[in-house]
């Protein structure tokens, strides 16, 4: 991986579930905390559509698309969009995300988190791309 430039900590706040015209689920998961060099973050975690008949424990991972924006010390903000991968972690109920965001002012970082869904926090490492 390349530097690290900072951890995040997000808390979670809420589920909202979507259905498509085919039925499929979509799950967008609503995140709170903080971010080094974003301040308070809070975005939306949005796991791609699944079928009904898959949403169970057999499902182990997919695509993932963050949403979010940070309120940095100074006044100002930042926002960010990306799409990555998640799996489901084999020893347990915890989930591993890796995502390139692009950030609004042109910028690019990697983030590499995971969910405890015991405790429901969202942890992990930004870096650069």
């Amino acid at each position: 991986m390349t530097e690290a430039i900072g951890t995040f900590e997000l808390e979670h706040i809420c589920n909202t579930y979507t259905v498509d015209e085919k039925n499929e689920i979509t799950n967008h998961t609503n995140w709170r905390g903080t971010a080094e060099g974003y301040g308070t973050v809070f975005g939306t975690l949005t796991f791609s559509p699944i079928a009904l008949g898959e949403m169970d424990e057999k499902l182990e991972g997919g695509e993932v698309r963050w949403t979010g924006q940070g309120f940095l010390e100074d006044g100002s903000s930042a926002a960010a969009t990306g799409v990555g991968t998640w799996k489901k972690d084999p020893a347990g109920h915890v989930w591993h995300t890796d995502y390139v965001l692009e950030l609004n002012d042109g910028s690019k970082i990697r983030s590499v988190g995971q969910i405890e869904l015991a405790t429901l926090k969202f942890t992990g490492n930004n870096y650069s791309v």
